[in-house]
């Protein structure tokens, strides 16, 4: 009797995490590190999918002081690349087995005045449970707005293959400017290509950052889009991203308003990552 009123506890606790609504609210932190403060004439933007810094292998969690060395590998390279906004996918923000928040670890270590994160899924229950997603570290103001749920969602008990997107704003000193932080659909171009429609919606005809794994290539229906769409600039011939060890596939993307000036873009690897990071500088208008 005992065993299955706790099963029955169990699987209504597993249901609540993961149908609860409190994802939409993003997690925003003012660290107290001192902010980077105007006037803005550039503005240097990395855009980095973190592979959850290889915190499940071979079948098994890894230790926290192994995950932490692959977090520091980040953390030195964003350090060497002197990035004033980073955006960060498949981040980890909690697990139960392994209880280090990837994006708190790496705002502290790269003393980023602002961090704010949303979770792409949360498997497990409210107390004992994984939550990955998106992440923006910012030196320079950064407000969180929502999580938006893209197309394509999954139910609650299949959730890699989940996607939203994590709205946020920068204050540069004039109007606020939208910021994204996305990693849409790898195993569906056609689902991908109606998360990028979702995105330019929800943009609309405001000055936007969108950052991220794009899982898509430059002739791909979804960069073609934004291309079309004369909002953005960004798209210039840049090195492959993915995989790391021999990269084919440029799918990581940082694309700023039309009206910002690409000064230059380049590709760095970060730990054991399977994509490169993609750097970039604009002169502002």
């Amino acid at each position: 009797m005992f065993a299955s009123v706790a099963l029955v506890v169990a699987l209504a606790a597993f249901a609540y995490n993961g149908l609860n609504t409190s994802w939409r609210a993003p997690e925003f932190v003012s660290t107290g590190a001192e902010a980077r403060r105007g006037p803005y004439r550039e503005l240097r933007v990395m855009a980095f999918n973190a592979a959850k810094a290889r915190f499940y292998e071979g079948g098994e969690f890894r230790d926290v002081q192994d995950v932490a060395a692959e977090l520091d590998a980040f953390a030195a390279v964003i350090e060497r690349e002197n990035c004033d906004l980073v955006q960060l996918s498949e981040i980890v923000q909690e697990c139960g087995p392994e209880p280090l928040d990837q994006v708190d670890y790496l705002a502290r270590k790269g003393a980023f005045a602002f961090r704010a994160a949303s979770e792409n899924y949360s498997f497990g229950l409210p107390f004992f449970r994984i939550r990955s997603g998106n992440a923006l570290l910012s030196r320079v103001p950064l407000r969180a707005l929502e999580t938006v749920q893209l197309a394509g969602s999954t139910p609650f008990w299949s959730p890699t293959d989940n996607r939203r997107v994590l709205w946020c704003e920068l204050e540069l000193g004039g109007e606020p400017l939208l910021v994204a932080s996305v990693r849409n659909a790898s195993r569906d171009l056609a689902n991908n290509l109606v998360q990028t429609r979702e995105l330019l919606d929800y943009v609309d005809v405001r000055p936007a950052l969108l950052l991220g794994d794009f899982n898509a290539e430059p002739q791909d229906a979804s960069l073609q889009l934004l291309r079309a769409s004369g909002r953005f600039t960004g798209f210039a011939d840049a090195p492959a991203t993915f995989p790391s060890s021999s990269p084919r596939r440029r799918i990581d993307h940082v694309l700023a308003p039309a009206g910002w000036t690409l000064v230059e873009q380049h590709v760095v690897a970060a730990g054991r990552s399977d994509h490169l990071a993609v750097v970039a500088t604009f002169r502002l208008p």
